[in-house]
């Protein structure tokens, strides 16, 4: 099994510049993950990231070819990327959890609230990237996420400031 970066933002509302930054602070990667509220041109994305890339709908965003959710087969793992509105996120994490569990999922990531989150359970992992754009924790920083698969297929994830 080959290693595996994924980079994971998210809410980055208009400002795809803050994604290209990303990109060029992290380096290459294998794939990248946008977890919604992207309200901007896609196409640049996939450019600036030169890898496979999966988009999921925000509640902000009104490309209709944008999918509600993405299920993405990644060596043992599958990962249920949503943004997050439909599951009251901003509540708890049961129902998101509920759901990737429903789709055979190991990893759930989500974005909506603006604020990183990091859960590792026995059984499922749960990732919010936070937003690169609009934060809304305490210290303001801007977010996102990187997942790395090692070749033995564990997989490690950090949340990093922009």
């Amino acid at each position: 099994m080959d290693r595996k970066r994924i980079l994971v933002v998210s809410d980055s509302h208009r400002r795809s510049d803050n994604i290209q930054k990303i990109i060029e602070k992290t380096g290459p990667v294998d794939m990248l993950i946008h977890l919604g509220d992207i309200e901007d041109d896609t196409e640049k994305i996939k450019e600036w990231a030169g890898c496979p890339c999966y988009f999921v709908c925000g509640n902000c965003d009104y490309d209709f070819k944008l999918q509600n959710c993405q299920i993405i087969n990644l060596g043992p793992h599958r990962i249920f990327a949503v943004h997050g509105h439909k599951y009251a996120v901003h509540s708890d994490t049961l129902r998101l959890e509920l759901a990737a569990k429903e789709m055979h999922s190991d990893i759930a990531l989500f974005g909506h609230t603006h604020v990183p989150y990091l859960y590792e359970g026995s059984d499922i992992t749960i990732l919010n990237p936070g937003s690169c754009s609009q934060p809304r924790q305490y210290d303001g920083r801007k977010t996102y996420a990187i997942m790395e698969m090692d070749e033995n297929g564990r997989m490690n994830y950090e949340i990093c400031n922009l």
